[in-house]
């Protein structure tokens, strides 16, 4: 009967584990949200050259989720598939407001990486 119950132990924290190591869908801080606008970029395989940046402007919706999403990009296609890509994200925590505007600028610092400041 030990054993039984270690095994179920085991497998209840092996089970936790791989739930709580699960992607979030949605984004907490701006933190989060230059890490998804750096894995967006290096997944489509478009980067920013060292000395480039992409400004992001967006507002919160009352189901807090992105609502307008402006981006300023060097690049025309980059601006688009970051816009199509963000409009309609999900956000949480308690650090956004809704209806308030935010920008986010995300520089490039070598060739290939995407670095926020």
């Amino acid at each position: 009967m030990k054993r039984f119950k270690l095994l179920l132990l085991t497998l209840a924290i092996t089970v936790s584990t791989v739930i709580y190591a699960e992607k979030p869908e949605r984004i907490y801080d701006l933190n989060g949200l230059t890490a998804e606008i750096e894995l967006l970029l290096r997944d489509t395989n478009q980067s920013l050259q060292e000395g480039t940046s992409v400004t992001v402007f967006f507002s919160v919706s009352e189901n807090m989720s992105i609502q307008y999403v402006s981006v300023a990009a060097q690049d025309l296609e980059v601006s688009h598939l970051l816009q199509k890509k963000l409009q309609g994200q999900k956000l949480d925590g308690l650090k956004w407001k809704e209806g308030m505007i935010y920008e986010l600028s995300v520089f490039g610092k070598n060739p290939g990486k995407c670095l926020a400041n």
